[in-house]
């Protein structure tokens, strides 16, 4: 079994670009929702929030997802500060979680997990000291 060390592969390990991905991913999915819940708020009946109605959450989503995009790209072109972006973003992302354990209790326990992964990533497969 070979692994692949970070100057080998552009200064990204298996773990950077696993966390890449996921930034991406989650940036397009919360973007998507995001625009989702503002555009159809009426439609949406708010059930078991803890503070805030279904517009609120929809706006929160989408800032999160533009800077889950953003961290992204930036960790993928080698950008030093989109690790500390994207560290910092899936730990708000992870808090903002915590209020749909209620309302989404599978797919928020998925998204901590994931979260945790991604700032797992970040830190232990960069090559720049925090």
């Amino acid at each position: 079994m070979t692994t692949t060390s970070p100057s080998a592969s552009g200064g990204m390990t298996g773990w950077t670009i696993f966390a890449a991905i996921w930034l991406v991913v989650a940036g397009g999915f919360n973007l998507v929702d995001g625009l989702t819940v503002i555009h159809r708020s009426n439609l949406i009946v708010d059930q078991g929030f803890l503070f805030g109605g279904s517009s609120f959450w929809g706006w929160i989503l989408l800032i999160v997802g533009i800077v889950q995009l953003a961290a992204g790209f930036m960790v993928f072109s080698g950008n030093p500060s989109g690790n500390m972006l994207g560290i910092c973003v899936a730990a708000f992302a992870l808090f903002i979680w915590f209020f749909f354990v209620f309302v989404a209790p599978i797919g928020a326990l998925i998204a901590l997990v994931i979260n945790g992964l991604v700032i797992y990533g970040l830190s232990v497969g960069s090559n720049t000291e925090f």
